[in-house]
């Protein structure tokens, strides 16, 4: 079955590496068998910040190897930032001669937040590299020099569509010619008293220990730790290729600080635009949209997914597959677009489509979401993210479930 009806140019870069981290694992492989066993780790805030917050019986995510943060040269954002680059690059098969001249783009709301809003236990810091550790370039200058990357760098902090963002401007500056590899990073760290405090007050946080995103009892946000890395090449045979993307595209919705308007136009049209261009069918698409949590997100993009999708509710074949990958690993922020696109790629490297959790809500009545299945025919996975302040970003890419498998 053909995905699309339109011929894409050879200037649309190949996904020829990935990295995750999340509270379901360390490595992208980990997080396939770790879904496929059906297992996600949100567990009481409490268990790592200690009781005295009002926050304290609130699920979230985390990752457990807190040792993982002591680095005194870099502060804790950035030390993800080098294990998932770390993670991409050597999937890629990128030596000094590839990375010398590629690109980096890193994306995150928080950046170090963590590390020096509040203090992690056991961590010192070295007094001459506080002022760095501070700032949100810190993320990508540590990358810079540790893989010896020359090319342009930049930091985005567009909320929580930072990570998916990251993935789009590398893959068009691959796509236009300025670079012929290019390095997405997207991550966040959320899980400071500090942080907490203001999700807390704007009422954001999950009550329920189950992220249902499109169910009547969605509440809040799963907060979680995590992060993704996609490394991007216009030679097809760096790596395995993992897939081509295909479309990026993003607006803004000019409406409140806060939430999105409830009839989720401009992410809507997003979604509508990126499907024209590519030429996706239905019955060969999947898309994986952002999904917070929060009753607001789960009403606007409802909203939008039936303005991108019009037709009699309960056909089928007039609604794409579904995939919602918060119900497994939390709501990373900025890092969420981003490693959420890194898991949906890990399946389908494997020829499979990952599983829903059992219990979630469809954004179509009548329309039940799928279990895992096969991948068996060329198909366009489709990944939306959203920010507070009303910014939206789409990410279309082709993915082959004949592709070789390491």
């Amino acid at each position: 079955m053909k995905c699309s009806s339109v011929v894409f140019p050879d200037s649309c870069p190949y996904v020829c590496g990935i990295g995750a981290v999340s509270s379901l694992g360390i490595d992208s492989a980990t997080h396939v068998e770790k879904i496929l066993e059906g297992k996600c780790a949100f567990r009481p805030l409490a268990e790592l910040w200690g009781e005295g917050h009002a926050w304290d019986r609130i699920p979230a995510a985390w990752l457990e190897d807190r040792e993982l943060f002591m680095g005194r040269r870099q502060g804790p954002a950035s030390i993800l930032a080098l294990l998932l680059a770390r993670q991409a690059v050597e999937d890629a098969g990128w030596g000094a001669r590839e990375l010398e001249s590629a690109a980096l783009i890193v994306g995150s709301s928080r950046g170090n937040a963590m590390g020096w809003l509040d203090s992690i236990s056991g961590r010192r810091k070295i007094k001459l590299l506080s002022v760095p550790q501070s700032l949100h370039s810190e993320l990508a200058s540590s990358v810079t020099i540790e893989f010896g990357i020359h090319g342009p760098y930049h930091v985005l902090a567009s909320g929580c569509a930072a990570g998916l963002d990251a993935v789009g401007l590398a893959a068009m500056l691959v796509e236009s010619g300025v670079v012929e590899r290019a390095l997405a990073i997207g991550l966040d760290l959320p899980l400071s008293p500090s942080v907490l405090d203001t999700y807390w007050s704007s009422g954001m946080l999950a009550q329920v220990g189950v992220n249902n995103p499109y169910g009547e009892d969605a509440d809040g946000m799963v907060i979680a730790e995590g992060g993704g890395a996609v490394a991007l090449s216009i030679h097809p045979e760096e790596g395995v290729p993992y897939g081509r993307v295909l479309d990026y595209r993003s607006n803004s919705d000019a409406s409140s600080p806060l939430g999105m308007p409830a009839d989720g136009l401009q992410l809507g049209r997003l979604i509508k635009t990126s499907l024209e261009k590519t030429g996706a069918v239905c019955e060969a698409l999947t898309i994986c949209p952002h999904a917070s949590g929060t009753r607001n997100n789960g009403i606007a993009e409802k909203a939008a997914l039936k303005y991108a999708f019009p037709g009699e509710e309960g056909t089928a074949l007039r609604f794409p597959d579904v995939r919602l990958m918060k119900p497994w690993c939390g709501h990373a922020i900025g890092g969420s677009g981003i490693l959420e696109l890194c898991m949906m790629l890990a399946f389908a490297k494997r020829g499979l489509l990952p599983p829903n959790l059992p219990g979630m809500a469809s954004p179509w009545e009548g329309c039940i979401l799928s279990k895992t299945c096969d991948l068996l025919d060329d198909r366009i996975l489709l990944k939306t993210a959203s920010s507070m302040g009303g910014h939206n970003a789409v990410l279309a890419l082709s993915v082959n479930p004949n592709a070789p498998i390491l």
